[in-house]
Order: structure tokens, then C-alpha cells, then sequence
């Protein structure tokens, strides 16, 4: 007679660490937000500084994605260094002062000085947040801290437009940053109170190394503006080429130094991390995809349907909410049956979304038959991939680096989405109405980045073997 043996218990998660858990993924979701909000109310911001050029008041949004990307690995090392609660509430902290400053903001240059300092607060909270969770949860249950933490960020930056068209329709776009505000100030207040101190691992007259730090920063950066600015500018601009050839000077040179030096801002042997470079590449190419259609929906219903900026943000609310909540079932499920069956399921989805899009979208308004099915492939995929591929990059993480491991992934993210955008633009151009021809192109090329992601995920993740089948 055949005799199961029985599970053995699942693991025990602290109440404070679920507490932690939300005062984070609330932030998460705030910064989420600010990435994309300020989109939708640029013409209002516009005609508010009208002593302003529109190129220097493009610089609250391309200076944010910017300073977010490029601060972010710095901000994940000094996490490590110096205490992850200590940097997560600094960085909390600047976000709100600089949200503040952004609701009073009497001149366009102090809104622009502003809006980048939320960007360095957001660098600094977001990477701290994770690794604050991460280090309270057995290795067991962290799929579902990764999907709650993830799921919040995501929808925050989806839901970002239709929520800064709402609020400033009904109260003025000083108000988008008003609402922000007190959550963060919220989180802030309960941080020291549920927050462990973090692990700190300054080593004996160890000294972070500053050149390279400034190095890595300054080349991340250039790359951050080739891919942002390339297809405003154009990609022969001089100031475009200047920052291209800056990133291939500066960068190969931090390489060096980071292989050389004791102490790096980025060690390099995170790469070698079983999973991580792989994870990278499906972040990459997902978030390429994702944000390409978040830009590519809302010109298709207002240029083709005639839907208002208001409806097309109201329509597409839905599919982050869902890619939100799917991403909590699948790491949920991702501990009960495994991650490498959950992953199967969901691959492809996003590319299934994609081509969908590029194949049934036309002049004819029908949200059901057009965006729904296409959007809802695209978002249900996110959500069962993200946090099971997550938790696989983190497992082989040393705990005294959680925080760097988790800049790394989402400065890549944040570059994955820029070049998503870049890609779109390339392939619509800047015509008054884009023809349907192009939005189909440009779909088919998210739906390719998509495709790749899906096959890196089901080719070349390794599940080890508690990972294939959870405990209960």
C-alpha cells in the first residue's frame, strides 16, 4: 500500500513582518503613482508656467525617470551599508518635502529641482523597501511578499493617469501631488514603529568606493537620457550622441573598477547569482512591452475612437487592477504547487496580448473585442511571471546584499521601460493621426520583446527543486 507522506507545516510569517509588508507596498504604490501622474496634467502644468519652455518643463518627467534609474544602484548599496530603515525613511522623507514643494511650487525651475527630488526620494525608498520585507519572510513564503510589494508598484504607475485626470479635473493638477502626500507622510509616521533597523554590513575599514560610485551613476544616467530623449530630441541630436558616447566611455571604465576595487558601488558577482541575469532580461523585456502599450492605448481611443483623456484612463484602470490581483493568487499558488508549473501558464501571455492588439484593433469602437482581450492576456501574464521569477533571482541573494540585488533589477526595469517607449515612438512618429498600420507595427514589436521574455523564462530559469513544489 502506497502511503503519502504528509507536508510538513508551511512556514509561520510574524505579524509585524505583514506590517511591514503594507507600509511598504503602500509606498510602493505612491511611488508607482508619481512615475506617471504628471503625463496626464503636463498641458495644465504647461499653462500654468507659461514664462517656461515646454523642452524644460519635459525635464519634470524625463529629469525623473532620469534620476530614478541612475540613483537607484547607489541608493541599493547604501542601503546595505548604512541601515535599509534608515535609508527607506530618508528617502520617504525627501519624497514628501519634495511633494510638498511640488503642490506650492511658485516658478517652473523650483517645480523641476522639486519633481527631481522626489525622483531621489523614490531611488531611495523603493530598493530598501523590498529587501526590509524580504529579510522578515522565510524563503518559502516570499513569492507572496514579492507579489504583494510588486503588485502595489505596478498598479500605482497604471492607475497613475486616470488618477491625476480625475483628481485634477475635480480639484486642480496641485493636487495630484497633495493626495500622494499624505500617504507617504502616513507610511513615514508607522515606518519606525513596524520597520525592523535593517542589516547593516559596513566592513571593517571597508570604504564604499566613491569614483566608481559617481562613475556608475553618471553612466547610468547617460543611458537613461539616450533612451528618454533619443525620440524627442531625435537620435542624431548632439546632446542624444554626447550621452551615448559618454555611456560607452564611462561605463566599461566602472566595469573595470567594480572587478577591481574591494568595496564597489555594484558587485558584479550579483550577476552570477543563479537566475539573476535571466530574471533581468524578463524584467527588461516585459516592462519594454508593458509601458509601450500603456503609451500606445490611450493614442489609439483618442486619436481612432474619440474616447477623452478622462474615458481612455478610466478604461485601462482595470488591467493593472487585475495584473495586481492575479500576481497575489500566482505567488500564492507558486507556494502550493511550484513555481515552474505557474510559470508555464503564464509566459506567453504577454505576447499573446501583443499580437492580439496588433491583429483585431481598428477604426470600429469595441473595447470588449478590441483592447479587453489583448490587455487582459498582457497583464495576467505580468502578474503570474513577475513575483515567481522574483523570488528565484532573490533566493541565491547573500542577505547582507538583498537591497543592491533589488536596485539592480528595478534600475533595469525603469531602463526596460524607457526603451519600450523609445521603440513605440520610433515606429508611430510624431504625426497629428497615427495610422492604424503603425499602431499595429509598434504592437508587433512589444508583442516580439514579449515573445523573447516568455521564452527566457520558460528556457533558461532553473527552479530549484523547493521551489517546484511548496509546502502547504
Amino acid at each position: 500500500m502506497h502511503v503519502t507522506a504528509p507536508r510538513p507545516a508551511r512556514e509561520r510569517v510574524d505579524r509585524r513582518a505583514w506590517w511591514a509588508l503594507i507600509v511598504t507596498s503602500g509606498t510602493s504604490m505612491v511611488v508607482g503613482i508619481a512615475v506617471t501622474a504628471v503625463n496626464v496634467v503636463f498641458p495644465a502644468i504647461e499653462a500654468e508656467f507659461a514664462e517656461a519652455s515646454r523642452t524644460a518643463l519635459s525635464w519634470s518627467i524625463t529629469g525623473y525617470s532620469i534620476a530614478l534609474a541612475s540613483l537607484m544602484l547607489v541608493a541599493g548599496r547604501l542601503a546595505d551599508r548604512a541601515g535599509r530603515r534608515r535609508v527607506f525613511v530618508a528617502g520617504v522623507a525627501i519624497f514628501c518635502v519634495a511633494s510638498l514643494v511640488l503642490a506650492v511650487a511658485p516658478t517652473a525651475w523650483l517645480f523641476i529641482a522639486a519633481r527631481i527630488g522626489q525622483a531621489v526620494g523614490a531611488a531611495m525608498a523603493s530598493p530598501s523597501s523590498l529587501s526590509l520585507v524580504l529579510e522578515q519572510f522565510p524563503l518559502s513564503r516570499r513569492p507572496t511578499a514579492i507579489a504583494a510589494w510588486s503588485a502595489m508598484g505596478t498598479m500605482g504607475a497604471a492607475i497613475g493617469p486616470s488618477f491625476s485626470a480625475i483628481v485634477s479635473e475635480q480639484f486642480g493638477w496641485r493636487w495630484v501631488f497633495v493626495v500622494p502626500l499624505v500617504a507617504t507622510v502616513t507610511a513615514l509616521v508607522l515606518a519606525t514603529r513596524v520597520l525592523p533597523a535593517g542589516r547593516t554590513t559596513t566592513p571593517p575599514g571597508g570604504r564604499l568606493d566613491l569614483l566608481g560610485t559617481v562613475r556608475g551613476t553618471l553612466g547610468v544616467a547617460m543611458v537613461a537620457a539616450v533612451i528618454t530623449e533619443g525620440p524627442h530630441l531625435g537620435w542624431t541630436s548632439a546632446f542624444v550622441v554626447a550621452s551615448a558616447v559618454g555611456a560607452a566611455i564611462v561605463l566599461p571604465w566602472f566595469v573595470r573598477r567594480s572587478v577591481v576595487h574591494p568595496e564597489p558601488m555594484l558587485d558584479l558577482r550579483l550577476l552570477r547569482v543563479p537566475n539573476m541575469t535571466a530574471v533581468n532580461l524578463v524584467n527588461i523585456g516585459f516592462t519594454a512591452a508593458g509601458t509601450a502599450s500603456w503609451l500606445l492605448y490611450p493614442l489609439f481611443m483618442v486619436q481612432h475612437w474619440d474616447y477623452s483623456l478622462l474615458r481612455a484612463g478610466v478604461a485601462l484602470t482595470p488591467f493593472p487592477i487585475a495584473a495586481s490581483i492575479v500576481g497575489l493568487v500566482a505567488g500564492r499558488l507558486a507556494e502550493r504547487y511550484g513555481t515552474r508549473r505557474i510559470l508555464v501558464y503564464g509566459a506567453l501571455f504577454p505576447a499573446a496580448g501583443m499580437m492580439w492588439q496588433s491583429v483585431f484593433l481598428d477604426d470600429t469602437p469595441n473595447y470588449v473585442s478590441g483592447i479587453l482581450p489583448g490587455a487582459l492576456l498582457f497583464n495576467l501574464g505580468w502578474g503570474i511571471v513577475f513575483a515567481p521569477t522574483m523570488a528565484l533571482a532573490m533566493r541565491g541573494v547573500p542577505e547582507h546584499q538583498m537591497a543592491q540585488a533589488s536596485a539592480v533589477m528595478s534600475s533595469l526595469r525603469y531602463l526596460g521601460g524607457g526603451l519600450g517607449v523609445a521603440t513605440a515612438i520610433a515606429i508611430v512618429g510624431n504625426a497629428d493621426v497615427i495610422p492604424i498600420d503603425d499602431f499595429h507595427g509598434a504592437f508587433r514589436a512589444s508583442a516580439v520583446m514579449a515573445l523573447l521574455s516568455g521564452l527566457v523564462v520558460l528556457v533558461r530559469l532553473r527552479v530549484p527543486a523547493e521551489f517546484r513544489r511548496s509546502s502547504r
